[in-house]
């Protein structure tokens, strides 16, 4: 973590806690904050998380419109949509966080580990690498799976999208993978 990225994440996890004791503010937006909103934002963090409607970072990090800039798509995977996202995040919005968010229950996975066949083509091969690494992990297959499946799209995003790299090797930027438990509605950092 660096500096500037810590009291991001630190606000990341007190509104998933508000979020999880029922303590949620609950924004409003009266037409001239919705006018203000309109002008511009600035967000504090990059979301990349799972398309499940389980999974909403505005709501399950308590945050109010323009606060995360997000991607969402099944398996939170290193789509080419997500890298251009946070090409636009850490180059024009300088965002000091990038927080890849993977989460039980992930249909995506289940169907990679169920042998599914079906759309997704080639977004589907780094599910299924993690999977097979799960696999072979001796761990529960399903949350290893999970597990893995985050870090290893936070490894894809440092190797190939050049401006989170550029990013990173600056110091003006940190990726991170999570897990969101969507029975207990916590996120919990992964190594």
């Amino acid at each position: 973590m660096n500096s500037a990225s810590e009291p991001v994440l630190r606000e990341l996890l007190d509104g998933n806690e508000r979020f999880r004791s029922g303590e949620s503010r609950h924004w409003s937006y009266p037409p001239e904050k919705i006018a203000e909103l309109g002008a511009g934002q600035r967000p504090i963090a990059a979301i990349v998380a799972c398309s499940d409607g389980r999974v909403s970072p505005e709501i399950v990090f308590d945050q109010p419109l323009a606060n995360l800039f997000v991607s969402r798509v099944p398996g939170n995977v290193a789509s080419d949509g997500t890298k251009w996202m946070l090409e636009i995040a850490v180059t024009d919005m300088k965002v000091p966080l990038v927080l890849v968010v993977g989460h039980t229950e992930c249909l995506a996975i289940k169907q990679v580990i169920d042998g599914q066949q079906g759309a997704g083509g080639p977004l589907r091969n780094p599910v299924e690498r993690a999977v097979t690494r799960a696999r072979a992990s001796g761990k529960a297959v399903f949350e290893e799976a999970v597990r893995l499946n985050a870090i290893q799209t936070v490894e894809m995003l440092r190797e190939e999208s050049v401006a989170v790299k550029a990013a990173l090797a600056e110091g003006k930027t940190t990726l991170a993978a999570a897990v969101y438990d969507v029975h207990t509605g916590l996120v919990r950092l992964v190594d």
